[in-house]
């Protein structure tokens, strides 16, 4: 082999190796930055177990009324969410969007849902980025409730149903990615 062919081949594979660091970067982004993140639920409310680097499990306890409650983030800031598998989406107070800087002002009140208290309106929205402990999704279904409508937000099915499983366990919710 000439050195001409042998200069090529050692760039190919020079490229190969930073293409392929670029890709494990991208994809392993979330476990890299984890420890580095502060605890969003300081009360302890879930547990984490990761298995194999790959599926992660997300033990939700619940509280003294039964109901599932957790800190999280969105879109990389804090918040507290409560699970409700009864919920379509992931819904948001109209106080906690504007917290969160989504412009609930902004926002585009067409959507009605059916509430145990009535019909409410709310507006449909795309949420970049749910995390819950190490669960991590994007691109998730969303919405915002009208003003005083809503007294807590819900994680809802936008979130649960695109996990692989959610299951109980006693006085557990269980969330496996």
């Amino acid at each position: 082999m000439g050195s001409g062919a042998k200069h090529a081949l050692q760039e190919a594979f020079l490229w190969a190796g930073i293409a392929l660091a670029g890709f494990a970067l991208f994809y392993f982004y979330d476990d890299l930055v984890a420890p580095f993140r502060p605890d969003p639920h300081p009360m302890g409310t879930a547990a984490v177990e990761t298995h194999g680097g790959f599926a992660r499990e997300v033990r939700l306890a619940a509280d003294d009324r039964g109901h599932f409650v957790v800190g999280a983030t969105i879109n990389e800031r804090p918040v507290t969410l409560m699970a409700d598998t009864g919920a379509t989406l992931v819904v948001l107070t109209y106080e906690d969007a504007e917290r969160l800087g989504l412009s609930p002002q902004r926002l585009d009140f067409s959507g009605r849902v059916q509430t145990a208290n009535g019909v409410a309106r709310i507006a449909p929205i795309t949420l970049d980025r749910v995390r819950v402990d190490d669960i991590t999704l994007r691109d998730v279904t969303a919405a915002v409730a009208d003003k005083g409508v809503l007294p807590v937000n819900l994680l809802g099915m936008s979130f649960l149903g695109r996990l692989t499983r959610f299951e109980m366990q006693g006085r557990q919710l269980v969330l496996v990615q």
